[in-house]
């Protein structure tokens, strides 16, 4: 029988990126990473914990869009109402990992 224990792990730490800087993207910034591993989750369940965890921040006005990321399948990207731009800006990225 396979032993086998729910877990959730995260990360925050500063990253670096070599592209050019615009009034939204920084070549400096922290960055976010968390896996929950578990029998039976959903994409609703992603969605579910990715508007906690953004509503535990402060943004609540959130939008979820379907994308691609060559590691995850279903894949989203994550957009919030920025009131100081008037317009929706990407806030996360995130994706289901297949067994």
């Amino acid at each position: 029988q396979e032993k086998f224990s729910p877990v959730k792990y995260f990360s925050i730490d500063r990253v670096f990126r070599n592209e050019s800087l615009d009034a939204t993207h920084l070549a400096e910034f922290h960055q976010v990473e968390g896996l929950v591993a578990d029998r039976g989750l959903t994409l609703g369940h992603l969605m579910g914990i990715l508007r906690q965890f953004f509503t535990k921040l402060g943004i609540s006005q959130l939008r979820f869009k379907p994308a691609y990321n060559p590691y995850t399948e279903p894949s989203m990207e994550v957009f919030s109402y920025h009131e100081g731009l008037k317009k929706w800006v990407e806030v996360g990225n995130s994706g289901v990992f297949r067994p």
